[in-house]
């Protein structure tokens, strides 16, 4: 006898292959039948006519090792079909970690989670933090790569220096043993500190070991914005050089200036396989990036300890030459190229919505600095800015053959989120995979609903080495998305970016029914994987 039958459902294996008609049987957690004619018995059975039935989706570019602890039900992901995240992305994971990097990684906790990571943060690698996991219960199923800057602050802290011998070397036996215990491959972040600080030979050696366990290199590249060409040609000449696969993370084009050049990138790639380098990537579909509040590149002279304080200072006679001040002695990642970014919500100025700042700023009459604080004392602060990309841009990588589908997302908990009132939540925390299907796929028709799928399932599965999940097939673990592809879609918008997807009906982790009807269950079903690097699993 069966434990639960997904019958009458229009299967999509993941292949890329046509669905057929058909019941998914599923026994100890595994599909142990996939049938045509009658549904066999069962102890429980799902009718799923008129419905898609198809694997759990499987997310390659996760940040949910920040949140999971805090939000172990995983119900963001859950909602809209994500059973397999894979995170440490971005240079930045859990582990290694040191005493005194618990402290910054809870202040990242409270920006990704939404709340204090209250538990105790006593592992120190990754066998550790993965251990814990296993003791805490999780929702989905959940890996993780180690970050590369992650491992340069361990043994080099924040010094933008070369490393000496002894510390490439360190850095070196931290990436095996990171890998020896289950690491899916490594990542870098090569925008950001400490991961910017680092060296092509540095990161070539680290990848080195990468390629040496058939693992795989990830980089959110150096400038996705003006020099996105240069960068990607690094994640090519790294994997070149490494043997590892190489992939690059949440591919984009930034900034009106850039707008047209996903051909140029993709063609990078082209030519890279053709000569015979392991390269793809991964593309969230939406046409900005991480949402920021714009109060958020105010000097601290210029904050307040509330809103109204904060108000009260921007219309202060000083203000503005403040922030000129700030912006020419303190540049970052973000101030350096605040011009270029765009404005995607104005509480009360619709008017410059779509405009990045700097075009805001020229139909002011006033600089940059001047727009900032004109815009946050005109709008009550609420401004939201991002990094904007071409939605041409947008379809031609996700269309492309060489990407897959991510979040760049982590876990979050869908009732404290609906709780929120301004938010500068991305809504690919809820949207992403419903998103494809509906507009990518049923109103937009850039994809078959087959090709869709299996670049949010077996595609990714494979390239990051996850051997028994992505397909329905006999065997592979019951991780399963039922949807009815005529309603599903995405609902979270910049205005209300927690909204949940319409259209997904259950969601199976591990054979157990995860989603039932759009409501999260209460068990726990989860597991955490480990990369298996060569060896054959029984």
């Amino acid at each position: 006898m069966l434990d639960l039958v997904v019958a009458n459902a229009w299967i999509i294996d993941g292949s890329g292959r046509p669905g057929f008609p058909g019941h998914v049987g599923i026994r100890g957690g595994r599909i142990t039948a996939i049938l045509r004619g009658e549904p066999p018995g069962a102890l429980e059975t799902i009718d799923a006519k008129g419905m898609v039935v198809c694997p759990g989706f499987v997310d390659i570019h996760s940040h949910s090792d920040r949140s999971i602890l805090i939000h172990p039900q995983a119900k963001s992901s859950l909602l809209q079909g994500i059973t397999t995240e894979i995170s440490g992305n971005c240079g930045s994971s859990m582990a290694p970690m040191s005493s005194r990097m618990a402290e910054r990684i809870r202040s990242l906790s409270r920006q990704l989670a939404g709340k204090e990571m209250d538990i105790d943060l006593d592992w120190r690698d990754v066998e550790g933090f993965l251990k814990r996991l296993e003791a805490t219960g999780i929702g989905n199923n959940q890996g993780i790569f180690v970050g590369q800057g992650t491992i340069r602050g361990l043994v080099m802290g924040q010094e933008k220096r070369y490393p000496r011998p002894e510390e490439l070397q360190e850095m070196k036996n931290q990436v095996e043993l990171a890998l020896q215990q289950g690491a899916f491959g490594i990542s870098t972040g090569r925008a950001y500190v400490p991961g910017c600080f680092a060296s092509f030979y540095e990161v070539v050696e680290l990848t080195r070991v990468v390629g040496a366990y058939g693992a795989l290199y990830t980089s959110h590249i150096q400038d996705q914005w003006a020099n996105v060409h240069r960068s990607t040609w690094e994640v090519v000449e790294i994997s070149r050089r490494t043997g590892a696969a190489g992939q690059i993370a949440h591919q984009k084009v930034v900034g009106k200036d850039n707008w047209g050049r996903a051909a140029e990138i993709l063609s990078i790639m082209e030519r890279a396989r053709q000569a015979g380098v392991d390269i793809m990537s991964d593309v969230y579909p939406y046409p900005y990036s991480a949402v920021i509040s714009l109060e958020r590149v105010l000097p601290e002279t210029l904050k307040g300890k509330d809103e109204r304080e904060t108000l009260a200072k921007l219309n202060d006679a000083e203000a503005v030459e403040s922030m000129r001040k700030h912006l020419k002695t303190s540049p970052s990642y973000l101030t350096a190229r605040l011009e270029l970014y765009g404005i995607v919500q104005c509480a009360e100025q619709h008017q410059y919505e779509g405009m990045d700042l700097g075009e805001a700023a020229a139909c002011m009459g006033v600089d940059v600095a001047e727009a900032v604080v004109r815009l946050l004392r005109d709008n009550e602060l609420k401004v939201k800015i991002a990094g904007i990309m071409s939605e041409d841009d947008v379809r031609e990588i996700i269309r492309h053959p060489l990407s897959m589908i991510s979040t760049d997302a982590a876990v979050r908990d869908s009732d404290a989120d609906a709780e929120l009132g301004w938010s500068t939540v991305h809504p690919r925390h809820y949207g992403t995979y419903p998103r494809v299907l509906g507009k990518y796929v049923r109103e937009e028709r850039l994809l078959t609903l087959e090709e869709a799928i299996r670049k949010m399932t077996a595609l990714p599965a494979e390239r990051v080495g996850i051997p028994d999940r992505g397909y329905i097939r006999r065997g592979y673990w019951a991780d399963l998305v039922i949807f009815d592809p005529q309603t599903i879609r995405d609902r979270a918008t910049i205005e209300d970016p927690t909204a949940p997807p319409e259209g997904i009906k259950y969601v199976l982790v591990n054979g157990q029914v995860a989603v039932k009807e759009g409501k999260v269950q209460e068990h726990r079903a989860g597991q955490v994987l480990r990369h298996p690097h060569g060896r054959m699993l029984y």
